[in-house]
């Protein structure tokens, strides 16, 4: 996970595109491929800001308090957002000063299933990809089939 790193995924647009053009196993598998090996932005909400440093490099202060913001859907349930690019990720919250971190698939499936002190899992329902683009939803119970797949090739 990295602090404003730029991000970009050719790979894994395309594979959206082919997709949503025509729903085949074969494109949902390239998607699902190009997914576990893409890194996205997500938002970050930080307070207080980021100061920059003596090089001019913007430095997250100790003790700040870091929030992956959702966007909701239309029944109130929430997202988490995933931006394929600097382009996408632009659109949300148009000229707003915003900051971001790299995450990996991995990253996400850690925010979105694992359990809390108190034994409770994250309220999203799943992510968003490009929310104000291609609006890609994927559903917590597919992310955890794609761990599942994953756990056994990987073995």
């Amino acid at each position: 996970m990295e602090f404003n790193k730029p991000v970009s995924n050719p790979l894994l647009v395309g594979a959206i595109e082919l997709m949503k053009a025509e729903d085949t196993q074969r494109h949902r598998g390239m998607f699902v491929n190009e997914m576990l090996r893409a890194e996205f932005l997500a938002p970050v909400l930080i307070t207080p800001a980021p100061e920059p440093d003596t090089n001019g490099k913007l430095v997250i202060g100790k003790g700040s308090n870091v929030q992956f913001p959702t966007l909701a859907v239309r029944d109130g349930r929430q997202l988490l957002m995933a931006f394929t690019d600097k382009m996408e990720f632009e659109k949300w919250r148009p000229g707003e000063e915003k900051y971001s971190f790299a995450l990996t698939f991995d990253d996400y499936v850690s925010m979105l299933l694992r359990k809390d002190k108190q034994g409770n899992s994250s309220p999203a329902i799943g992510v968003v990809i490009n929310p104000f683009g291609c609006n890609l939803i994927v559903h917590k119970d597919m992310i955890a089939n794609m761990v599942l797949t994953k756990m056994r090739t990987d073995s």
